[in-house]
């Protein structure tokens, strides 16, 4: 029969060693947070947002990650609980722990679906009349945008797509060959193009800058080569450019310039 007090040193040493462990845990995981933190900024992460959407989709992130680490710690925090239990009170502890296990993940995941839920109407609802439409083909391996403008010559761009920030603007998506996946992180989630199909993608810029773009499904050998510029302009200095890109095109023919339709 062993003796109460050699149980109780036990007991207490037990609980030392898992908290020495939890704060090297906690260590670890404080350290791989700065990290994985500092790599979050830059044109093409979706925590670096930088319209409507993806304003959203970074606070569903950042509330995910809360509701994690609220789990875990919960989790840890029984498994001292349990630790520290007698032989006395163990089965009630264990009733408790069990109960609070189950209690603790069902109440934050249930919340985190709730917003969850709250959000999509927001990020699938169509844009409203007047917005400008551009029309996105997934070729192999690249991006044909086409321009539009109502009262104004069509034209087209090649891996480049110019924005005005502040306005929506609604994507129309083309695939003629493979599955593609149009994604741009900083402005909003990412949309599949279908062959056959034409799915719509709206987004809604909230600052200027330079944005990287890129194609989110493997849709063959030229697959890394899909990657593209979303430049997002003031409002003036768009609607200047979309003037100028509609206007004829001047060719120079033996010293003269001789005007053309686009």
């Amino acid at each position: 029969m062993s003796h109460p007090q050699f149980g109780r040193f036990n007991m207490e040493r037990t609980c030392q060693q898992v908290c020495n462990v939890l704060r090297v845990l906690g260590f670890l995981v404080c350290l791989l947070s700065a990290v994985s933190l500092a790599a979050c900024a830059g044109v093409q992460s979706s925590l670096a947002p930088a319209g409507q959407a993806a304003e959203r989709i970074a606070a569903l992130f950042w509330w995910m990650t809360a509701g994690a680490a609220l789990v875990w710690l919960g989790i840890m925090i029984l498994a001292i609980y349990a630790t520290k239990a007698d032989g006395a009170h163990r089965q009630q502890q264990a009733q408790r722990i069990i109960l609070l296990g189950a209690v603790l993940p069902t109440i934050v995941l249930a919340g985190l679906l709730a917003y969850g839920l709250h959000l999509l109407p927001q990020l699938i609802a169509p844009p409203p009349e007047g917005t400008l439409r551009i029309n996105v083909y997934g070729e192999q391996w690249w991006w044909r945008v086409r321009y539009e403008p109502v009262g104004r010559p069509a034209f087209e761009l090649a891996n480049e797509i110019r924005l005005p920030v502040a306005e929506p603007v609604e994507f129309l998506l083309h695939s003629h060959n493979v599955i593609h996946s149009f994604w741009i992180p900083s402005l909003g989630g990412k949309v599949d193009l279908i062959p056959g199909r034409v799915n719509r993608l709206t987004l809604h810029p909230t600052k200027t800058g330079v944005f990287r773009g890129t194609c989110a499904e493997y849709c063959g050998t030229g697959h890394a080569t899909m990657a593209f510029n979303a430049i997002v302009l003031s409002r003036e200095e768009f609607h200047l450019w979309l003037a100028q890109q509609s206007e004829p095109v001047r060719e120079s023919v033996a010293g003269r310039n001789v005007e053309s339709q686009p």
